[in-house]
């Protein structure tokens, strides 16, 4: 089971179960697999030119300084049970890394050192105003409250200078100061979004559990549900043109989105697919088997 992949300069890369790491230099023809010094499941990697930093289970962080030739541990928490499920980097400095029960690490020396932080604005209103009474009388109770009611952060992504964080309960949340305070929004939904992105005409997608997907033409302002035909859960977002982006799911679902609708394939395998990335003329996607090719339309 692959679970993402990026570009790093001209060279793809992959990670997956239990540490995997994948890489290509011919667009996805051949892959190469690398050594790491884990076995932990990477959920999720990032890629700032040569630098590279992958996530995942046992709140794992690796390193790489030489896109991906080599690997070093950078985090490694088995004790605190929390996946990490996304990271994300605004300069080889300074990054951050999210995961469930609202798990966030910060950095600002490239990862050499990783701080906790708790950010109570994930929640629901209601939720934020009950830690708060709790962080004036118990420091410590307040911490380990927020720790088990932080909604998951599924996935990060970058709006220029912003950041847009989606997971459960509906959360959709914006930040302007690297990370530092986050600003949620109001979708009108309540389950669990996976994937997120922004389109070059400047709509932003939410996409996740049984089939649901949410758009704003206006900076995130309002949100309308799409029509998608299908109850299979959509893990990612993929952009593709000024007005359309491909969208991967479960039971082997592809939606194609394009100026406000939607059309659907599916793999006739019915295997899951969690990721992708555009490719030349066409995408490459990981799954629950591996390394599968997308047409782009």
């Amino acid at each position: 089971m692959l679970l993402d992949i990026v570009t790093s300069d001209s060279r793809l890369l992959a990670v997956g179960e239990r540490g995997h790491v994948l890489v290509s230099d011919d667009n996805g023809a051949n892959w190469t697999q690398k050594v790491v010094p884990t076995k932990s499941t990477l959920t999720a990697v990032f890629a700032m030119g040569e630098q590279l930093w992958a996530v995942g289970h046992d709140a794992v962080i690796l390193h790489s300084a030489d896109n991906g030739e080599t690997w070093q541990t950078q985090q490694f928490l088995p004790e605190l049970e929390r996946p990490l499920l996304d990271v994300f980097f605004f300069n080889p400095e300074q990054g951050i890394a999210i995961g469930a029960y609202g798990v966030f690490f910060r950095t600002q020396d490239g990862g050499q050192n990783w701080e906790r932080e708790y950010h109570p604005t994930f929640l629901h209103p209601d939720d934020q105003a009950y830690v708060e009474e709790l962080k004036v009388e118990d420091e410590e109770f307040y911490r380990q409250e927020m720790a088990s009611i932080l909604p998951h952060l599924n996935r990060v992504t970058a709006d220029g200078q912003r950041l847009i964080v989606v997971g459960e309960s509906g959360l959709v949340a914006y930040s302007e100061d690297f990370g530092q305070s986050w600003q949620r929004v109001e979708t009108n939904y309540y389950g669990s979004f996976f994937g997120v992105a922004k389109l070059a005409n400047g709509h932003v997608m939410a996409a996740g559990l049984r089939g649901s997907l949410y758009v704003s033409e206006d900076d995130m302002e309002s949100w309308r549900r799409v029509e998608t035909k299908t109850t299979a859960t959509f893990n990612s977002v993929i952009p593709v043109n000024d007005s359309g982006a491909i969208l991967v799911g479960n039971n082997g679902t592809v939606g194609y989105y394009q100026n406000g609708t939607m059309r659907l394939k599916k793999q006739k395998d019915g295997e899951n697919v969690i990721d992708a990335i555009a490719a030349g003329q066409k995408a490459i996607a990981v799954s629950a088997v591996g390394f599968k090719s997308l047409p782009l339309n």
